[in-house]
């Protein structure tokens, strides 16, 4: 995907202007005062730990991880972006809220080149099982956007490092497996070992696990310069988390908006159920 791509979501979400919760923990004013550019993609419900001044509407509450994901639950807010709140409080209300086990993809883009970074999340993607959930999930979510998605699976060494170690011998196993199991479930996915320098131009990239994956973002947003729009979380509602290292959240407010579209007419979200709903049936490792 190209920023072409991007382009094609910032239309949709300023097109929309979707009803858009965003949370905010300990925020100052220049925080506060960031989020005014991103209400060009959507209408903004900002939801903190304290009350300030602001244009914007604003709940002040204590948990405020808690209210954001009751809201989304009882449909006040079309969708709804972390912003700054804990991670961990907040992943855990929303799998209690809706009884799902958290997935998300980081949308990322490098010098042109936009793709789908998972797992994430330091307790995501343990097994093999739960990247390959990932993986078809992220390309029904790009099918229901009209790309025909490519993936990438990585995994802990070369092809000819077999046998130097267990745990390297293990991660090209699930690799391969992965990858095999995505084809037969009909998508171009190809096990890449750590050659992670012949991922460009994939749509999706599915790390060896958590850990690795979210010390990939890091670099990339951190180090390198990358945008990050956000990462979706896989499931029936629009939750897009974010990263507190940011100075602004247009980005992922700006995905949410595009996401409630698509919701809305049915693409992205048909596509990416059915893949999970085979994978869940059918496609274990």
């Amino acid at each position: 995907m190209d920023s072409n791509f991007v382009s094609s979501l910032k239309e949709t979400a300023k097109a929309r202007r979707a009803r858009i919760g965003i949370g905010v923990w300990k925020a100052d004013a220049e925080l506060i005062a960031s989020l005014q550019s991103a209400t060009k993609y959507a209408d903004l419900l900002v939801v903190g730990d304290t009350a300030c001044a602001s244009t914007l509407d604003y709940v002040a509450c204590e948990e405020p991880w808690k209210e954001l994901v009751r809201l989304l639950a009882e449909g006040e807010i079309d969708g709804a972006v972390r912003g700054n709140l804990p991670a961990g409080r907040t992943m855990r209300a929303l799998a209690e809220q809706f009884g799902i086990h958290v997935r998300r993809l980081a949308l990322l883009e490098v010098s042109g080149w936009a793709f789908l970074l998972g797992p994430v999340g330091i307790d995501e993607g343990e097994t093999a099982s739960d990247r390959l959930e990932l993986l078809l999930g992220g390309a029904g979510f790009l099918q229901g956007m009209g790309v025909q998605p490519k993936g990438a699976v990585l995994s802990g060494g070369r092809m000819e490092d077999r046998g130097r170690a267990e745990r390297v011998d293990r991660s090209l196993l699930e690799g391969e497996l992965i990858a095999a199991q995505a084809k037969e479930s009909g998508l171009q996915a190809e096990h890449k070992g750590i050659l992670i320098e012949s991922c460009r131009g994939d749509d999706i990239v599915i790390a060896p696990e958590g850990v690795s994956g979210n010390l990939i973002f890091r670099t990339l947003l951190l180090l390198c310069g990358a945008q990050s729009y956000g990462a979706p979380v896989l499931m029936d509602r629009v939750f897009v988390d974010s990263s507190r290292a940011r100075g602004g959240f247009d980005g992922p407010v700006m995905l949410a908006s595009c996401m409630v579209a698509m919701r809305e007419s049915s693409g992205a979200v048909k596509y990416l159920l059915a893949a999970l709903a085979t994978n869940s049936s059918g496609n274990k490792i």
